[in-house]
């Protein structure tokens, strides 16, 4: 897993009024840091409609995911960094099960249910149904599934490894702390109510905030 948390960037296409200066306060990052991130790029000559790489500053939140007694091999880690207009979410993991198709009146294992829960516990408890404290999804405006603040794309294996990052203004940063990301064994249905019959909980991190200073 990359240690290097200040690596991920998004792009911005450029606006009228656009400057390196209004991107750094808008992103929270610096002037250099987008100067290094787009070399050619002349700062004093931006063109409306061009795009340009944005470094995003360390990560708000953090989550350390780890495989419960259903698929101890899951490892991965789940980054939060605030934008404007809500958060990126970056999320990289390895040890996933195989997939496979539905088949005996079996939901298919993969790609995987992902979701943020509203309990900030990764204790195992029942072995074969494990992380049940965890609670439910996160829901704080009562939504139906399927539109809660807590429900995540899913995660598609490849040989066991899934990586990817998102928007969302579901939420802030902040909002999520003590909060925890579970990975699922099954395809999350965005219909089924209460939480898309995603089934069984895999893997469980808790979501901690992140101190700068702890970041290298």
């Amino acid at each position: 897993m990359p240690a290097d948390f200040t690596s991920q960037t998004i792009v911005h296409e450029i606006a009228p009024g656009d400057t390196f200066y209004t991107l750094a306060k808008h992103y929270n990052t610096t002037i250099e840091a987008i100067s290094k991130a787009n070399p050619g790029v002349d700062p004093n000559c931006l063109k409306v409609g061009h795009k340009v790489y944005i470094p995003l500053a360390n990560p708000a939140a953090i989550a350390h995911i780890r495989g419960g007694p259903l698929r101890p091999q899951i490892q991965g880690i789940v980054t939060f960094y605030k934008v404007p207009g809500g958060t990126w979410v970056c999320v990289e993991v390895n040890g996933l099960p195989p997939y496979k198709r539905a088949a005996d009146g079996k939901s298919p294992i993969g790609p995987h249910g992902f979701h943020i829960h509203e309990f900030g516990s990764c204790e195992v408890g029942d072995p074969q149904n494990p992380f049940q404290g965890a609670g439910g999804h996160w829901n704080p405006t009562n939504q139906p599934h399927g539109n809660h603040a807590g429900d995540l794309p899913v995660l598609f294996s490849n040989n066991g490894y899934a990586r990817m990052c998102f928007f969302t203004n579901a939420f802030a940063p902040h909002d999520v702390i003590g909060k925890t990301v579970i990975i699922h064994e099954n395809p999350d249905d965005y219909r089924t109510q209460p939480a898309g019959n995603a089934g069984r909980r895999l893997a469980c991190g808790v979501i901690t905030h992140v101190n700068p200073f702890d970041v290298t």
